[in-house]
């Protein structure tokens, strides 16, 4: 069995040092310490604990302090304390802000202009000759807004160069930017600071569905895009077919997924379209036609998808296909009508012909046919020789 370790108090392996750094400049303290159990670490600040910020980061489980953006208000006595339940021990170092006359002043005039959905392009002013020699170079800050310091980027460029493009962006995304001078005391203060986005496409046609409330309303409501900042709002207007004008724009916001059009006439048939829209412009619209003499729900969302809006000709195709399909069908129905009628006729005629040039016989000559026939006078039937007609003769009238 392993026995137990005796409890032992903090001691440092590595203790802060004191520094001097330059306004807008960065400082990092290291504090490791041993003991048994292993010690707990805590930062005071002028003999108050420490409580991280923007500028302010604890990491490696409190062993490391990092200062970045240096200003006079991080000029302080900064003390690691270790503590466990053996005891505590503690170091400390100062960090002091020189505000040295020679630092370059901060850049001036920082500019931001996208120039795709992936790149934008910085400017800034050209100092003095004189600042300019004192300057080793440039550094740019980038970041995504809304996103912590920890992940910001950084580009070093040239000190005789005033522009530059950053590439491999993010579609549609708002970016943070600034900008420090560096000179061998140290970095000036920041630039202002833009807020920029890449361009982006315009929205995709969104689905949508409407549903009559009664006959002369109806209710259109759509899907919400899934990543918000993609459509500032959306645009819904309507037609009654076959008119051309569409009535509306309705202009809503990006947040609004429901809209009810009213004052409608009553069985008439429209065409409805919405579209999305950022600042790139108007997004693909989707599109249908609704009859109002239907109840529930229409029939699923037909959209342009990639190409152009051109829900009006669209429209305009699908009422002549019904018109045409219309005529069709009366032809049909008129067709069969005329088919039956002289149909009949014929029959008519063809039957009133064979009465009027045959008769019935009588008598004799009707038993003699019946016999003919097959028939006997008791109505048996025998095998029929064959089928004759007899011509009637009407009798020569005498003179």
């Amino acid at each position: 069995m392993r026995g137990c370790r005796t409890p032992a108090p903090p001691e440092f392996l590595q203790w802060p040092q004191s520094v001097s750094k330059p306004a807008g400049g960065s400082a990092v303290f290291t504090c490791v310490a041993q003991g048994v159990p292993e010690p707990h670490l805590i930062w005071l600040k002028n003999g108050k604990v420490l409580t991280p910020g923007d500028n302010v980061k604890l990491t490696n489980n409190n062993s490391t302090l990092a200062v970045t953006r240096i200003t006079s208000e991080d000029e302080a006595i900064y003390q690691c304390i270790a503590e466990n339940t053996a005891g505590t021990n503690q170091a400390s170092a100062r960090l002091a802000v020189s505000l040295a006359k020679d630092l370059p002043d901060a850049p001036q005039n920082l500019k931001a202009v996208p120039l795709s959905s992936t790149a934008l392009q910085l400017t800034w002013a050209q100092p003095p000759a004189e600042i300019t020699d004192g300057i080793i170079g440039y550094v740019l800050h980038i970041r995504k807004l809304g996103e912590p310091d920890s992940k910001e980027l950084q580009e070093a460029v040239s000190k005789t160069t005033f522009q530059h493009d950053f590439t491999a962006l993010e579609p549609a995304t708002t970016y943070s930017i600034y900008l420090k001078a560096y000179s061998p005391l140290g970095a000036s203060q920041q630039s202002n600071t833009v807020i920029t986005t890449t361009l982006g496409g315009v929205p995709a046609a969104p689905s949508f569905f409407t549903k009559v409330l009664n006959s002369t309303a109806v209710q259109v409501y759509w899907e919400l895009p899934g990543k918000p900042g993609k459509v500032e709002g959306f645009k819904l207007s309507f037609r009654k077919v076959p008119q051309a004008d569409f009535q509306g724009p309705y202009v809503l916001a990006s947040h609004v997924n429901t809209h009810t059009i009213a004052r409608l006439e009553p069985g008439a048939v429209y065409e409805i379209q919405l579209l999305g829209y950022n600042g790139n412009g108007d997004g693909n619209c989707s599109k249908r036609l609704l009859s109002l003499a239907e109840d529930g729900t229409s029939a699923k969302t037909s959209s342009d998808g990639d190409s152009p809006c051109n829900c009006r000709q669209e429209g305009e195709g699908s009422m002549a296909g019904i018109v045409v399909g219309i005529h069709i069908g009366m032809a049909c129905i008129i067709f069969c009508v005329l088919f039956l009628m002289f149909g009949y006729r014929r029959s008519f005629f063809c039957r009133k012909g064979t009465q009027d040039s045959w008769s019935v016989p009588q008598g004799d000559e009707a038993n003699h046919l019946d016999q003919r026939n097959g028939l006997s006078k008791e109505g048996v039937a025998h095998p029929p020789e064959a089928i004759e007609l007899v011509p009637q003769v009407r009798p020569t009238p005498l003179n």
